[in-house]
């Protein structure tokens, strides 16, 4: 089961100290945010935290979190229920919305941040390797150092990858 929280890292209140930080002016007033912005520097971060600390729990049991997205694992049928009334009740409990068109319950595989989750675990995601395969062959420094990019970003899918990349590195 796939989870997106909803407005992203608007529930995060900004510190009082820091919402003067944030000043905008219009032709009526100067405003400033309540609320944690999209486009601040650490703002990717502190919602990472923000997640960590309300699912501590659950994360690495039954849950897994990447700033508002999440991932709910179980191994058994019987448990899948109860893994999605823990973390209704615990998002509920910090007032979290979830945003339910973002939302998939029930799928064997689904794409996540790149990558292809089964029920055998983290898989490589075929439209990202077809781009690798169909690359030509590098003729100068730049591609070579394309490739090599691709190659990290890979290596965890291929066995002994590091033996067989070191050449390119």
């Amino acid at each position: 089961m796939l989870l997106d929280a909803f407005s992203g890292y608007n529930p995060i209140c900004m510190h009082p100290c820091d919402k003067r930080k944030t000043a905008f002016m219009t032709e009526l007033a100067i405003y400033c945010y309540k609320v944690m912005p999209f486009g601040l520097k650490n703002v990717g971060a502190t919602s990472q935290r923000l997640m960590e600390m309300i699912l501590t729990p659950m994360i690495g049991r039954n849950v897994q979190a990447y700033v508002d997205d999440m991932v709910i694992t179980s191994v058994e049928k019987d448990q899948r229920v109860a893994n999605l009334e823990e973390l209704f009740t615990t998002i509920a409990k910090y007032n979290l919305k979830l945003n339910p068109e973002k939302c998939v319950f029930g799928v064997e595989a689904r794409k996540f941040l790149g990558f292809v989750l089964t029920k055998w675990g983290i898989e490589a995601n075929p439209d990202k390797c077809a781009a690798v395969i169909g690359m030509r062959s590098p003729t100068i420094v730049k591609e070579v150092q394309q490739l090599t990019e691709c190659m990290a970003t890979s290596s965890r899918f291929l066995s002994a990858g590091g033996d067989k990349e070191y050449p390119y590195f």
